[in-house]
């Protein structure tokens, strides 16, 4: 009988467990697979829209100013808004090719736990998240994903609810 591969938890799941949150691994590769994520997501009985992109902000042209804004994966960000909800003259996306150097994560690894443990950016949640009791970010790999209860990732993150689309 062949053994069962055991896969390794990524540091994001360690986090969880040092904290004894409780959470469900998942696999949902929206930017490899983009709107077929979202019908496995369906297919499983969870709302498309509790499935969060997590979006790395720079304020002010400042190289020392970044934050993190998580967000549902289809729902699109308004900057000036960001920057008028957290007071900021302006925002703008981080530069891509730099993101590794800036977050320690490839783009659509991006993760609030990690980015919150290991750099303590600011991390804000869309609002309108706060309807749905579970909610999946990034478990810190492309395609993988954990599943948790929102109040229990905003509360670990230290996290703050903003507005982030009109």
């Amino acid at each position: 009988m062949a053994k069962k591969k055991k896969i390794k938890k990524t540091n994001e799941e360690r986090i969880l467990d040092e904290h004894g949150i409780a959470y469900e691994e998942k696999n949902f590769n929206w930017v490899g697979r983009g709107q077929a994520a979202l019908e496995d997501a369906q297919s499983q009985g969870i709302d498309p829209d509790s499935l969060l992109k997590t979006i790395v902000l720079q304020a002010n042209a400042d190289e020392k100013d970044y934050l993190v804004v998580c967000l549902p994966v289809q729902a699109e960000i308004n900057l000036k808004l960001v920057a008028h909800e957290l007071g900021k003259k302006q925002v703008h996306l981080a530069d891509n090719k730099k993101l590794i150097k800036i977050t320690g994560y490839v783009h659509g690894a991006n993760t609030p736990i990690g980015i919150s443990a290991y750099k303590g950016f600011p991390i804000y949640f869309d609002e309108q998240i706060k309807s749905f009791n579970e909610i999946s970010v990034s478990a810190g790999k492309i395609g993988r994903s954990v599943r948790l209860k929102q109040t229990d990732l905003v509360n670990l993150v230290k996290g703050t609810y903003i507005k982030v689309e009109r």
